[in-house]
């Protein structure tokens, strides 16, 4: 993908003038190897999943979600243009499970935690557009990408099982909003909004299931929300460009 990315840049009318396969090979090499382009990041976050499932219990309605928990992660970063470029991130978080009254009367009584801990490893690829320069003092962004998620459930306790392996992997859409701030010249920081929907750990071929309770309502897929700060360093700085003067005629 990257590399199809350099190639229509590349091959692009404003740099079209050689038209060699040698000199096309020698530009797209030019292009991946300039360390300006590249960056790394590390960040801390703070998230939250939606609604695992809906059960009746003697009492009224609860319904299974999970505590706002910290993670963190590392990225890499190519821009492939001054305002397109793409992200392969990793990020890593550990929510603890909890039962929460969804009776409707702001009762607790069947409020229930520590029901075991969900751990979900998230590799993404994802195209961001930077609607300025990326290298702007301020540069804010909006992306999209498709996300692996490995998920695992556990210690196995009396409320949560995994019949089927504690163990899942399941595919997911990435959507993200952030603003990007120059600090000095090769050094960034970034405060991003970021969604995921995947496939729901609780639904499905080796499902993980809630022991007790009538469960009415399964939801297919399941969204995470997540805020994330961030440092990113550039490997190098941007060429300038000579300024180009008008020559003055007689």
């Amino acid at each position: 993908m990257l590399v199809l990315a350099c190639g229509v840049v590349v091959a692009s009318p404003a740099g079209a003038q050689n038209t060699t396969n040698d000199s096309y090979v020698t530009d797209m090499v030019d292009h991946m190897s300039d360390a300006a382009r590249w960056s790394f990041a590390g960040n801390v976050a703070t998230s939250r999943y939606g609604t695992f499932l809906m059960q009746n219990v003697p009492g009224g309605e609860r319904s299974l979600r999970g505590d706002r928990q910290f993670g963190w992660g590392l990225s890499t970063g190519f821009d492939i243009t001054d305002q397109l470029g793409l992200r392969l991130g990793w990020t890593y978080t550990n929510t603890n499970m909890k039962f929460k009254d969804f009776s409707g009367s702001g009762s607790e009584f069947l409020d229930s935690d520590d029901l075991g801990k969900l751990k979900s490893n998230v590799a993404a690829l994802d195209v961001v557009h930077y609607f300025v320069g990326s290298r702007s003092l301020v540069a804010p962004y909006a992306g999209a990408g498709i996300a692996g998620v490995w998920s695992s459930l556990g210690p196995a306790g009396a409320e949560l099982v995994t019949p089927g392996g504690s163990q899942q992997f399941n595919i997911g859409i990435t959507a993200n909003l952030g603003v990007q701030v120059r600090v000095i010249p090769q050094l960034f920081g970034r405060i991003e909004w970021n969604s995921m929907g995947t496939h729901n750990p609780f639904n499905g071929n080796r499902s993980y299931k809630a022991s007790s309770g009538n469960t009415f309502d399964e939801p297919s897929r399941v969204s995470k929300s997540e805020w994330r700060f961030a440092a990113a360093y550039y490997l190098g700085k941007p060429e300038k460009k000579p300024a180009v003067t008008a020559a003055q005629t007689r």
